[in-house]
């Protein structure tokens, strides 16, 4: 029997996307076979768009990212799964075993340090089907739609850094950076009863829908000055949790300076230097909480297509643009254009 063929969206250099045909992984045990229905456009994404390499090691094969999808079920495998299901994966590669796992800590797994994530080690959903682990797989309800769908994986991160924060009611929350994760941290943190929700942005085109959603009491400058010090007088000495979305020193300089004594800042993004410097005596000398938040746990995975589910959230607002797959590569342009006001993108193979 002839190998099954599918498209996919092949990374074959820096910057550079190019569609190929190739084979459809077999199913082994414990494996399901989805046509994929979606899947979004991510910032870890563009990271490996820009170098030409995903984060596993490079073995010569073709190779393609792709880990915020859902699609439906075309072959189940051994798995309870049926053909037709409609599916949402996690991403996280995480191993079952370890202590990290056995404590609902998947997110801190000791097997996926950060990296080990399908579209980062191993070819991801910018394709016509996907195969993978039936155990990384959640039946998506009827009230979440695949472009819904295509943004769990960045609510669910943004659900855990909100959670982890530690936030209570009347709390006064910074967000610095304008990325999709930001505007889903400053919904939730809303929600979860900040009286008070600002941004610190530099590019005013990315947050024409921060501004739609009505849930930024205010939007800060990064590029003045003095932004921290309007920033303490407009709460009136600084912010109780401040949540760094971007990944550099200097935005999570802006987070320490302007969180009160005894505040907090979660860090979020993640650098592309594995150092960064920061104001290390005012973080000392105010008991200035650092913490570092990544992904979700199992169940917050669960409780985020509730999230959606449930018409808490709606994430699909957020969608700036529904592409074909072939027309990745000028997504990926688009996004690291500073003139272009696109916010998030869903790919629909």
């Amino acid at each position: 029997m002839a190998q099954e063929m599918m498209k996919a969206a092949v990374l074959v250099g820096p910057r550079q996307i190019a569609m190929k045909t190739v084979p459809v992984p077999p199913v082994e045990p414990g494996m399901i076979e989805i046509k994929v229905s979606a899947c979004g456009v991510c910032g870890s994404d563009i990271h490996m768009w820009k170098a030409g390499k995903g984060w596993g090691k490079q073995d010569g094969s073709d190779f393609f990212m792709g880990h915020e999808f859902c699609g439906v079920v075309t072959n189940p495998g051994d798995s309870s799964f049926k053909v037709g299901d409609r599916v949402v994966f996690w991403a996280n590669l995480y191993c079952g075993k370890c202590d990290m796992c056995l404590s609902g800590q998947e997110q801190l797994c000791r097997e996926v340090n950060g990296t080990n994530y399908i579209g980062f080690v191993c070819n991801g959903a910018y394709a016509e089907k996907f195969v993978g682990k039936a155990s990384n797989a959640y039946l998506l309800p009827d009230t979440v739609s695949d472009v819904a769908a295509g943004l769990i994986d960045p609510l669910m991160v943004a659900y855990h850094a909100v959670r982890h924060s530690g936030i209570k009611l009347h709390d006064k929350v910074l967000v610095v950076g304008s990325g999709i994760i930001g505007h889903l941290i400053g919904a939730l943190a809303k929600k979860a009863g900040a009286s008070y929700v600002a941004m610190s942005k530099i590019n005013d085109l990315k947050i024409e829908k921060a501004k739609e959603s009505g849930d930024f009491d205010a939007f800060f400058d990064g590029r003045d000055p003095q932004q921290t010090e309007s920033m303490r007088e407009a709460t009136n000495g600084g912010f109780d949790i401040a949540f760094e979305a971007v990944g550099s020193g200097d935005t999570l300089n802006t987070c320490v300076e302007a969180v009160r004594p005894g505040g907090a800042v979660v860090m979020i993004g993640n650098s592309m230097e594995p150092q960064v410097p920061f104001s290390m005596n005012r973080a000392v000398l105010q008991e200035i909480r650092l913490m570092g938040s990544v992904s979700c746990t199992r169940k917050e995975f669960e409780e985020t297509i509730d999230l959606i589910a449930s018409g808490m959230i709606d994430p699909e607002k957020y969608v700036t643009d529904i592409l074909p797959l072939d027309a990745l590569q000028h997504a990926f342009e688009r996004l690291t254009t500073e003139t272009d006001p696109v916010l998030k993108i869903v790919i629909k193979p």
